[in-house]
């Protein structure tokens, strides 16, 4: 049978789930997923305001015939939110509690992700139901020197291969 897989955000100290299939994720100044214009992201006057992370992870529902392998994230290389404002990613094995980083130190920046050079999840056979793989973690960070207002949507993709 062909595998269901859904695109889950944990938040909360349970990591509580919501599905995100071809949904939005909101960057915000807290730990939820409700996409609203409560606790928004602010251009300081100076230095950085970082977002609460977002720990997204694949969710299989409806188990494969064999496996899945390769479980990929990843941009179209190109993020258009102008100057200032830079989403950032990274792999994570085990759930923590959503924060709001101070830094960007052991994140890349989303845009570096492309198909070509995914951010890797995983790439050991996985089989079952349940969540798999590693959290794809996403920040924004805005810095002083962005324009206020509300951005356009950005995409990522997440992608495996099924045996």
């Amino acid at each position: 049978m062909v595998a269901t897989v859904q695109i889950v955000e944990k938040n909360g100290t349970a990591g509580t789930n919501t599905q995100k299939d071809s949904g939005t994720v909101r960057f915000k100044n807290a730990d939820n997923s409700t996409v609203n214009t409560s606790d928004p992201m602010v251009v300081p006057t100076s230095g950085s305001d970082y977002s609460y992370d977002k720990w997204l992870r694949l969710k299989v529902t409806v188990a494969p015939d064999t496996n899945l392998t390769n479980l990929k994230c990843y941009s179209d290389g190109s993020i258009g939110f102008g100057t200032g404002v830079t989403p950032y990613a990274k792999a994570v094995a085990t759930y923590a509690t959503p924060s709001q980083p101070t830094t960007i130190a052991g994140y890349a920046t989303l845009a570096s992700y492309t198909s070509g050079s995914a951010l890797d999840l995983g790439t050991a056979a996985v089989t079952g139901t349940g969540e798999k793989g590693s959290h794809a973690v996403l920040m924004l960070k805005v810095d002083s020197t962005a324009s206020a207002g509300t951005l356009t949507a950005e995409q990522i993709t997440f992608s495996y291969d099924e045996l």
